[in-house]
């Protein structure tokens, strides 16, 4: 039986192991066939190291023969490109977990990364004028001045390719990852800054032809003009973009179902596509391949969230808090399975993540928390294109119902927790104090009086989420002659009742029971109790439900 050797993300010691690979050689001909310059932006977790291990040890000078780690991959029958195998000096580095509380604490890590980036290339010394090899050494000692730091990787490219009169590959992994800890903690501008002149001005086109191929990767596409400005050589191969690097990062429906085939794990597949499928890179579906690999290494354990586990969700979680009441609303529309249609930005502007429900839709498509499909230009202004958001499956779901649960234990909302046997046990006054209490807590006047119904309504929807594992919840959804507000069907024998709501929101002196006749008579009139029918639920177990708001005081009554 095969093995994935999980957890190693070197692409020379998986060959040498003897671990399983899912062959993406065909990457190596995209690069050849790409701009100078290409970023690759994708989730975490999607085999992005492992992927730029494999271009470093294909492209690399080594007095070890290294073809033999691409046997029997499909790169060996692409003549053209075997003949760059082993080929150019490379210049590889990873800025994962350049992190600190400060500008200082992260800069020192970024220089002892530089430092050992030269060690690595120390032979060049002896070859160098006494200004240069002066330079290179305060590098190495992180003694060096500003110039000598932001400049070192335009240098070393230089000092590479006059050595080996060859072009250089540079390889840059994680390139975002120093900037997003910038940005949580108050010193983006300082980092900015620094990646503008060192990595922007590192890969800047210059006559003479020293950069052979650059390849950067990271999860977010920071702006141009924030670190790439003045790079007319830069492709971005967004995963919003067809093209040649569309399917060559997370695994294909049918490398999925080789993997399968290979590790016998062929009754998987029904689940693997509930929890585990749903992105879509260009017009390619793709699999959330660390979770595939952790599923089928743990079997027999049960198939369950992976993804979520290896980062933590705080950024996420403060990115959806600061979106406030209108952006929760539409994230409880999605756990419902409404669509949703909205503008991306591909580019990334720190400072403007959190201030529009826009730039936080797009920075949870490009994290990989929601997939975008359908892109059909915007009505209001057609140069630019609205895409459809959903939920990419069963994994990513289970986040936002941990943000929606965690957004109501930050506001201290322990009543939640009784909404449950409020509603089992039918006692709809203890209901009304429990959500006029909710309400009180939460929702603001100026929230209420703009749409006191949907919000109202978005409200409740939020407060039920928790109880999606044993009821399915559904909002504005068909049944009968029209659309219910909510309605919740049981999963279990367990829980027998079902739910039919419908909000009515009067001002503070108007008559709430003819709300409350309206609303219970449209329940009726519309036959909403058709899909809970048709699902076998018994009509004794039905409790149809009319919620009656002026401003924040609730009326509920069953009908």
């Amino acid at each position: 039986m095969p093995s994935f050797r999980t957890g190693t993300d070197d692409f020379k010691k998986l060959r040498d192991q003897g671990g399983y690979f899912v062959d993406k050689s065909p990457l190596i001909r995209s690069v050849l066939d790409s701009s100078e310059v290409t970023l690759i932006p994708r989730p975490r977790r999607f085999g992005k190291t492992l992927h730029m291990t494999m271009l470093r040890y294909f492209f690399e000078k080594s007095a070890e023969d290294r073809r033999p780690l691409f046997d029997g991959l499909a790169i060996t029958d692409d003549t053209d490109a075997m003949g760059h195998q082993g080929q150019y000096p490379v210049i590889y580095l990873s800025l994962k977990d350049i992190k600190g509380a400060s500008w200082e604490v992260a800069q020192d890590k970024l220089l002892e990364r530089l430092s050992a980036l030269h060690k690595r290339h120390d032979f060049l010394l002896d070859t160098l004028a006494t200004d240069d090899r002066e330079s290179y050494e305060k590098v190495i000692a992180r003694c060096g001045s500003i110039a000598d730091n932001e400049l070192s990787l335009k240098k070393l490219i230089a000092h590479l390719q006059a050595y080996h009169n060859q072009p250089v590959v540079v390889l840059i992994d994680e390139y975002d990852s120093p900037v997003i800890e910038a940005w949580r903690n108050g010193y983006y501008d300082e980092m900015i800054a620094f990646m503008r002149s060192w990595l922007g001005g590192g890969l800047k086109h210059e006559e003479g032809g020293a950069l052979f191929r650059g390849v950067v990767t990271g999860i977010l596409r920071v702006a141009r003009e924030s670190i790439f400005s003045g790079l007319n050589n830069l492709d971005v191969a967004s995963l919003l973009s067809s093209g040649p690097f569309a399917d060559k990062f997370g695994f294909t429906e049918p490398e999925l179902a080789q993997v399968l085939t290979d590790f016998d794990a062929e009754d998987l597949a029904g689940p693997m596509r509930e929890w585990y499928n749903g992105y879509q890179f260009g017009p390619h579906t793709i699999y959330n391949p660390w979770s595939v690999i952790c599923a089928i290494s743990k079997r027999p354990d049960p198939i369950g969230p992976h993804w979520l586990n290896t980062a933590s969700n705080d950024l996420i979680y403060a990115e959806l808090e600061s979106g406030g009441l209108p952006l929760k609303r539409e994230l409880e529309q999605l756990l419902a399975g409404e669509e949703l249609r909205r503008e991306l930005h591909e580019h990334t502007i720190f400072s403007d993540v959190g201030k529009s429900a826009e730039h936080i839709w797009s920075f949870l498509v490009f994290s990989g928390y929601l997939k975008a499909t359908d892109p059909q230009p915007d009505p209001r202004r057609p140069t630019r294109q609205r895409y459809h958001l959903s939920i990419p499956n069963l994994e990513v779901s289970i986040a936002f119902e941990q943000f929606v649960e965690h957004w109501h234990r930050s506001l201290s909302f322990t009543a939640t927790e009784q909404l449950l046997d409020v509603l089992l046990d039918s006692n709809w006054p203890r209901l009304q104090d429990l959500l006029s209490e909710l309400a009180a807590r939460l929702l603001s006047c100026h929230d209420v009086a703009k749409l006191p119904e949907a919000v109202f309504h978005a409200f409740v929807l939020g407060l039920l989420a928790h109880l999606r594992q044993i009821y399915e919840i559904r909002s504005n959804v068909e049944s009968g002659y029209g659309r219910a507000d909510i309605l919740m069907r049981p999963k279990t024998v367990a829980y027998p009742l079902a739910f039919i709501i419908e909000f009515k929101a009067i001002k503070g002196d108007a008559d709430s029971a003819i709300a409350t006749t309206e609303a219970l008579a449209q329940i009726e009139s519309r036959d909403y109790e058709a899909s809970l029918l048709e699902a076998g639920v018994s009509p004794e177990h039905i409790r149809k439900l009319a919620i009656v708001v002026a401003g924040k005081h609730v009326t509920v009554t069953q009908g």
